[in-house]
């Protein structure tokens, strides 16, 4: 018997007959003893359904989750009923960003990257009364002031806990003539992303109208577009990354980009042609931190504990459903691409999402005895079996199933997939087997599991019998 080589991180290479194997919407997490599982990504569940349609970002403020959509902004309670606030935003599908102050009664503010901002009150959304504010780009809070970034590489900051800006209040991001996309407050710092470059400053309490913070650095390395960076967000406080201007994900070391991203994923991340379609975000499920890179086809995660990458992909799409994470009412909550109009909740309970099938698949790198062909009599798959639900669905939740397949091209086609149970509630005996399976090509043999059921699913490893042929 043979190891059969299933993956740490997802890794399907130029063509297929260079991949390693793939982990699309499972991950590896390691289980103490040297060996790994390989779990199902966590499902997703219904918050809320919203009156308006296409999401376009959200905050928590105290009791109230504030949201943009096209055209209109919304409230919602820990419940999921919705209250559409009066006043309009200029008619957008844009991401936007939102931000607050210290005061008491918090002053909301929201920016359409396109379109400029507005002011937010519990009851209605009006655009930002300061003349003495450019159309800005972004906005974030950070020591009483908000900081607004404008296209041209400025950076104003509002009085100290308000909504007013002196038009003397500015700094300009000038290491490189670049501009300024996003501003983002990260370890008591402000992080100033440009197209070639990131200016760090320090709160140093400089006097009015001065700009009250001082450049510290400056890092070499710029952003690819505006939604491209990750992990500041309330609630995760892990780790800052961003999709760098290299077309590579990024994390500082010290003030020092360093590389995470393996090579596949910066291929895919140079063929997108429009970088501010490049969204990420993050959550947390099962104590597993994750940083999230999505475009219109595909979506790639990155564990923050294990170090490793997976792929993910929502029924009939190429791409996850979830957009625009935030942390609210003790949940990572999501926009939905597919629906348009819902907000998810990501749960590490749920084997759906909003009831739609979630695919778990793993392929395995090559099981190969080069160049000699080889005879593959039966090979075991080391499933958590008994995973079935009585009282789920029948027969998909009472009789789970895995599909079983295997291709001896090196991945570039896979046969008919044979369907083997996983067991019905507490019935632990059983085992995945398949037998009989033929000879191997010259590129060894390569094994692909599948389950859609809504059960539990975990895999720790497998083995495959291997007798050696001729060549």
């Amino acid at each position: 018997m043979v190891a059969i080589p299933f993956p740490l991180s997802s890794a399907p290479g130029r063509v297929p007959q260079e991949g390693a194997g793939r982990l699309l919407n499972c991950f590896a997490e390691p289980l103490g003893d040297g060996r790994a599982v390989w779990a199902r990504c966590p499902g997703l569940t219904l918050f809320a359904t919203s009156t308006q349609e296409t999401f376009c970002g959200g905050l928590q403020v105290a009791g109230t989750l504030y949201t943009a959509w096209d055209g209109k902004v919304t409230t919602f309670n820990s419940s999921g009923t919705e209250t559409v606030l009066s006043g309009t935003l200029l008619t957008t599908t844009n991401k936007g960003f939102w931000a607050r102050n210290n005061r008491s009664t918090p002053d909301v503010v929201f920016v359409d990257p396109q379109n400029g901002a507005y002011t937010v009150t519990s009851s209605a959304v009006s655009a930002f009364a300061d003349i003495d504010l450019p159309t800005p780009n972004s906005v974030c809070f950070q020591h009483g002031y908000f900081f607004f970034t404008i296209g041209d590489g400025r950076v104003f900051n509002s009085d100290l806990n308000a909504v007013t800006v002196n038009s003397l209040g500015f700094t300009t991001a000038e290491a490189k003539p670049d501009g300024a996309l996003r501003a983002i407050p990260w370890n008591d710092q402000l992080y100033i992303f440009g197209q070639a470059s990131i200016e760090i400053y320090q709160d140093t309490a400089n006097t009015p109208p001065a700009f009250p913070y001082s450049l510290v650095t400056t890092v070499s390395r710029g952003i690819a577009g505006r939604y491209a960076v990750a992990g500041h967000e309330d609630g995760f406080g892990q780790e800052l990354l961003w999709v760098a201007d290299d077309n590579t994900v990024c994390r500082l070391k010290g003030y020092q980009p360093d590389k995470v991203s393996p090579p596949h994923l910066d291929r895919l991340i140079a063929a997108v042609a429009d970088k501010n379609t490049l969204e990420a975000s993050c959550y947390i499920s099962g104590g597993h931190p994750k940083w999230v890179l999505s475009c219109a086809d595909w979506t790639w995660e990155f564990d923050l504990n294990t170090q490793k990458w997976n792929e993910r992909a929502s029924y009939l799409i190429p791409r996850w459903r979830g957009t625009q994470a935030l942390f609210a009412f003790g949940k990572w909550i999501v926009g939905d691409t597919v629906s348009g109009n819902k907000l998810l909740a990501v749960d590490n309970m749920a084997h759906t999402e909003d009831g739609d099938p979630l695919l778990y698949r793993i392929e395995s790198g090559p099981v190969a005895k080069f160049p000699n062909r080889t005879v593959v009599p039966r090979a075991d798959f080391n499933f958590a079996s008994g995973v079935g639900i009585a009282t789920g669905p029948d027969p998909i939740a009472t009789q789970p199933r895995v599909r079983v397949s295997w291709s001896d091209d090196g991945g570039v086609s896979w046969g008919n997939p044979l369907h083997r149970l996983l067991g019905p509630q507490g019935r632990g005996e059983v085992r995945v087997t398949v037998t009989r399976t033929g000879m191997a090509g010259p590129m060894g043999r390569r094994w692909r599991l599948d389950v859609t059921d809504p059960v539990h699913v975990g895999l720790v490893g497998g083995d495959q019998a291997t007798i050696l042929g001729s060549n």
